[in-house]
């Protein structure tokens, strides 16, 4: 069943209809906010980032209405890239397309929520690997407590949220200046991207369940597509792979074996840890980062 995926791990973000689903029936027919709080979903848009999953809204709705409805609700501002229109082009599979590439994200990563069947397979057969249910098959708030991993703070979505600052200072950007590779290097040079390298510190690295979700998680940025083989040989403590040789000095030549934690940020803020590099006995076992930094080139720096 598609909405068991979310306690499945594979999951990075909820799409949310509106109307019908986030909560019931139409805003027509709220006539107060205790109308539209009644059986509403949007709680658990709270719990799913506490758990490190965020939330985006596809709606054929009024814009200003819709939002501030979520406002009331006290969720607007855990929602990033929202698509909210009554235009009669507004297509959904089209806007969650958009959504999902501004967001970094492929359709696998994704669990669209919504009350028509036909919204669902619509969006399904336009986006392969997609994942779809009704709002009344969504898992009981016990199962959702225990998805995703432990976020309190919110730390992924405040994340999502400088991703979303970044794309729409690109988009402003392409507005002025146009579109073409020139354009796009000048806004990224005013991106003031940087990055730093750590090595890592053994099996009890503060940072290791984050590397581990990490390589778990990460699809579109993982070079070598390894996932579980370097973290069980961490923990048997295969010093080749967690430190460099003693014969080797530095981030240079020399170094045979090493494993760097890559942390990066840029003008709208910390990315915090997105990325992991390892070599052993020469050979590149793991080079990956996070999808959020899709076209900051990071893997090139």
């Amino acid at each position: 069943m598609a909405a068991a995926a979310l306690c499945d791990g594979d999951v990075k973000m909820v799409i949310w209809d509106l109307d019908g689903t986030l909560w019931r029936g139409t805003l027509d027919e709220a006539d107060a906010d205790d109308d539209l709080a009644d059986g509403s979903l949007a709680p658990l848009i709270r719990l799913l980032a506490q758990r490190g999953i965020v939330s985006s809204v596809c709606s054929f709705n009024d814009e200003e209405r819709a939002c501030a409805a979520l406002q009331r609700l006290g969720v607007w501002e855990l929602i990033v890239f929202p698509a909210i229109s009554f235009d009669s082009a507004f297509s959904k599979p089209a806007a969650i397309r958009a959504t999902l590439s501004a967001a970094g994200l492929s359709p696998a990563n994704a669990l669209f929520c919504d009350d028509e069947p036909r919204h669902r397979a619509a969006a399904a057969a336009a986006l392969p690997g997609l994942l779809t249910c009704a709002p009344s098959l969504l898992p009981p708030e016990s199962a959702l407590r225990r998805c995703g991993s432990a976020d309190p703070g919110c730390s992924r979505l405040q994340k999502y949220r400088l991703l979303e600052a970044r794309r729409r200072a690109e988009a402003a950007a392409v507005s002025q200046a146009g579109a073409g590779d020139a354009a796009a290097q000048r806004f990224l040079d005013s991106c003031e991207v940087v990055v730093r390298l750590r090595p890592l510190r053994g099996a009890s690295d503060e940072d290791l369940d984050r590397l581990v979700a990490l390589t778990q998680r990460t699809n579109r940025l993982n070079y070598t597509r390894r996932r579980r083989g370097w973290y069980w040989e961490l923990l048997e403590r295969d010093t080749d792979l967690l430190a460099p040789d003693r014969a080797g000095g530095g981030r240079g030549g020399g170094l045979e074996s090493f494993t760097w934690k890559v942390y990066v940020s840029d003008r709208f803020g910390e990315h915090g840890l997105a990325g992991l590099v390892a070599v052993r006995r020469g050979a590149l076992r793991h080079f990956l980062f996070s999808c959020r930094l899709l076209g900051l080139h990071v893997e090139g720096a």
